[in-house]
């Protein structure tokens, strides 16, 4: 509780009062040792099941250009600034299953369309690259995560926010990826 009230930058003892709450949601459960131990599978399932997206403010724009390409872009331009990479290039760059059709990004500041080469699309449903700027912060992930992608570098989003993106974007070979995603997330040390 104490290592992960400094983290969370919260008092121990609201860190103890959270922990509580979570084991008897059975989200977490003490270890013989009596430290705690998160049921990781039940705390993803519950943030897929319950979280709302990340709010804030969203653009929708095009590209001729792949969405990997555009990452590529954007990964140069993340040094200056926080910006991460979700679907469908990011779960691509982990586990590679279906060719990415839509590029989501995150940044923590605007971003001219222009620097990437993009232009504002009708709407979602002609945008093939999604900038949004999310008032949750948890989807920029610490430790930063990140994926080689011909030789750079890209900074990618929390995974369990690659998850939830996926499913929201819809289609049964996202779903699909999204639990070869959800697999290999659960089987991370």
């Amino acid at each position: 509780a104490t290592a992960l009230a400094a983290q969370a930058r919260v008092s121990q003892p609201r860190a103890s009062q959270v922990l509580r709450r979570l084991h008897e949601l059975e989200l977490v459960q003490r270890t013989t040792e009596g430290r705690w131990s998160p049921r990781r599978e039940a705390l993803l399932d519950r943030f897929l099941a319950e979280y709302r997206g990340p709010d804030g403010s969203e653009q929708y724009l095009y590209s001729l250009d792949p969405p990997a390409d555009v990452a590529l872009r954007a990964a140069r331009l993340s040094s200056a600034r926080q910006l991460v990479v979700s679907a469908d290039v990011g779960p691509d760059l982990l586990l590679a299953w279906r060719r990415p059709s839509v590029l989501i990004l995150y940044a923590t500041a605007d971003i001219d369309p222009s620097e990437l080469e993009l232009v504002d699309a009708q709407g979602r449903h002609d945008a093939n690259v999604i900038m949004r700027n999310p008032r949750d912060r948890s989807v920029f992930p610490v430790p930063a995560l990140v994926a080689e992608l011909r030789g750079v570098e890209v900074p990618l989003a929390d995974p369990s926010q690659l998850i939830w993106d996926l499913q929201n974007l819809g289609g049964a070979d996202r779903l699909e990826a999204a639990g070869m995603l959800r697999e290999w997330l659960l089987n991370l040390p």
